[in-house]
């Protein structure tokens, strides 16, 4: 029972890492009610591993053409760095706290509530699709647009807010083309997740009550998810569909809040 709800809580992670409606929020939820492995925080890492993978081979054309260093992939790494720094930052200065939101289901409740509202808000934004011939060349958002954007990425470290959602709106906010808003949240994910792994590899937070096998498979199970997550968040980004998934976030909030009452 333990491996089925550890691979339950994969499947979780890889579809909702990327479909905006939070990973954290549904993972501390269905923790909180299965019993299982509630409060591994190493383990909701590990999983996230498995999503970053997702992203490295889903924008590999662009991780390569960023690797060239040139001028427009310096300028582009550089906006990446800028928009990690706000969840450097309070992850660092707020560890305790918001490890303490992962024993807080009803607080994960009314985040997920909160990321209704931040997709819902988005319906109205305007922005086209950026479209270059040749192929995608790093186009970067302005430094004080990437700021911003990381700022909403560092509100997403709290349980129930969507990473995916909150970048995604805030950079249809600022007026990036939808494409370009889409893969900009999706790369800006890759020094999060890995920095998280690595604060907790720091903190020696190593320790989880799923077994190395146990936490290899569940890599791999919302590794495979996460690829077809990806592609329809970006999918329902460029179609105009993204505010949609307020519908889904508001009654299970709502819902997952009373229920805990």
């Amino acid at each position: 029972m333990a491996l089925f709800h550890l691979i339950l809580l994969a499947v979780v992670q890889g579809l909702t890492e990327f479909l905006p409606v939070s990973s954290s929020g549904h993972l501390v939820l269905l923790q909180h009610w299965t019993g299982s492995f509630d409060g591994d925080v190493f383990l909701d890492v590990v999983l996230h591993m498995g999503t970053l993978m997702a992203v490295l081979v889903v924008y590999r054309r662009e991780a390569r053409r960023l690797l060239t260093f040139d001028a427009a992939a310096v300028q582009y790494l550089v906006a990446l760095a800028v928009g990690t720094l706000p969840a450097v930052a309070v992850g660092l200065l707020f560890k305790d706290a918001i490890e303490a939101l992962f024993a807080a289901p009803r607080a994960a409740a009314v985040a997920l509530v909160v990321t209704g509202l931040i997709l819902f808000s988005t319906r109205r934004t305007s922005s086209g699709v950026l479209r270059l011939p040749g192929g995608w060349h790093p186009v970067a958002p302005p430094l004080h647009k990437a700021l911003l954007i990381g700022c909403a990425q560092a509100l997403a470290i709290v349980p129930g807010i969507s990473r995916s959602g909150s970048t995604i709106a805030a950079s249809l906010w600022l007026g990036l083309a939808r494409d370009e808003a889409a893969r900009f949240s999706f790369l800006l994910s890759v020094p999060a997740i890995a920095g998280a792994l690595v604060l907790h590899l720091l903190h020696g937070d190593i320790v989880s009550e799923a077994g190395t096998t146990s936490l290899l498979l569940g890599a791999v199970v919302a590794f495979l998810v996460g690829l077809v997550a990806i592609r329809l968040t970006a999918l329902m980004v460029v179609q105009r569909h993204f505010w949609k998934f307020a519908f889904y976030c508001l009654p299970v909030g709502i819902v997952c809040y009373f229920l805990l009452g």
